[in-house]
């Protein structure tokens, strides 16, 4: 990606008035995020442009001068948020751009999807540039993103990265191959999502959705059903899909799932696409709290029983 005289005009109109810039597209793929996990050295200064870390920790990334897109993939445990202090910011307005994202980026798509966040699109995106002496952001869900176009030899970035408590955690990247997560809506009117790096089959273990109301129990609505649009709770379903991009648009749902089932044992479903995800879709009617999921990395077999993740959403 070259720094164009048209693109350097946008990148500063941009800032001028406050206007999120998503940076040029670059293409990403989820092996990217596999392969670049952690690999900074003793003294945290990150060498790849495309970087993932798993760890608090403090980050240095100073440009070499090629003006291409990079960024810095955080991601912590299910029930954490990630806190992205600047302790030190230097990159020429004329040259560059950082944009601190509330959630990840790839391919001009966006985890969570705009349709399930609870901040527009605009609010997620925060444009950088210039010289800082501190600034701190803390994102919605266990992921964030510093993307950045550093053109000048020299500039760059100091960040210290913790991982915040989530009380009641909701949409969540998943990286490991094998996990047993709970995804809960607390009652509360919101959509929560579980993204999974890896190619999975997922197996739901137990589904109460449309069926634990406010103030009283439906009654004669147990079982899992497949097709919703008849249920009582019709509004609230979990759906399993998959694809090739981030946003809803770009997935295919393979089955929705709605009612009261406490031990639905062996119902699962193949996903195995650059993008799954599992997505609880809540009306705040109904108390959807115990769908479990397992996911386990399709055709790999084995005599031992597989090992769950301490990686509860609960």
């Amino acid at each position: 990606m070259r720094l164009t005289p048209l693109l350097l005009w946008i990148m500063r109109l941009s800032l001028a008035f406050s206007i999120p810039f998503p940076l040029p597209k670059r293409t990403v793929h989820k092996s990217d995020f596999l392969d670049k996990r952690s690999r900074s050295n003793s003294d945290g200064i990150v060498a790849d442009c495309i970087f993932m870390a798993s760890e608090e920790g403090e980050f240095t990334y100073k440009s070499d001068g090629s003006p291409k897109v990079c960024g810095l993939y955080f991601i912590a445990p299910p029930e954490k948020l990630v806190e992205i202090e600047f302790t030190s910011f230097n990159i020429d307005c004329k040259t560059g751009l950082a944009v601190v994202v509330d959630g990840w980026e790839m391919n001009q798509q966006y985890f969570p999807s705009p349709e399930d966040h609870d901040k527009l699109i605009e609010n997620r995106l925060h444009n950088l540039c210039g010289q800082l002496t501190k600034k701190t952001f803390v994102s919605s869900q266990n992921v964030a993103l510093i993307q950045h176009l550093i053109g000048m030899p020299g500039d760059g970035f100091m960040v210290r990265v913790r991982f915040m408590e989530n009380l009641q955690p909701c949409n969540v990247v998943s990286m490991f191959k094998r996990g047993l997560y709970t995804v809960k809506n607390y009652g509360l009117k919101r959509n929560c999502s579980v993204s999974i790096i890896y190619p999975e089959r997922i197996q739901l273990l137990s589904v109460d959705v449309g069926v634990t109301g406010h103030f009283r129990q439906q009654e004669g609505e147990f079982g899992i059903r497949s097709k919703c649009h008849n249920f009582i709770g019709a509004d609230d379903f979990v759906e399993i899909a998959g694809g090739n991009g981030f946003e809803l648009g770009f997935l295919n749902v393979r089955g929705r799932y709605c009612g009261m089932e406490a031990n639905v044992g062996s119902l699962g479903v193949a996903v195995a696409c650059q993008h799954s995800l599992v997505r609880l879709v809540s009306s705040g009617n109904y108390f959807n709290s115990s769908l479990m999921l397992l996911f386990i990395v399709p055709f790999v077999f084995t005599l031992e029983p597989p090992i769950p993740v301490s990686s509860s959403l609960q």
